[in-house]
């Protein structure tokens, strides 16, 4: 399987706290979303689904 690149843009600011929130729990901020994309994937639900 080929793996593919995802790039987002967010404000500096928000990269920079959830870089330290993730640093402070052990794992990157690159490795947290692959896991939330990983988790969707598995379980065909959002975090999201009782929003919409």
């Amino acid at each position: 399987m080929v793996d593919k690149l995802i790039q987002i843009r967010v404000k500096q600011d928000v990269k920079q706290k959830v870089d330290e929130l993730f640093e402070r729990n052990g794992i990157t901020t690159q490795v947290a979303i692959q896991m939330f994309i990983m988790q969707v994937a598995n379980t065909e639900k959002t975090p999201f689904d009782d929003l919409f």
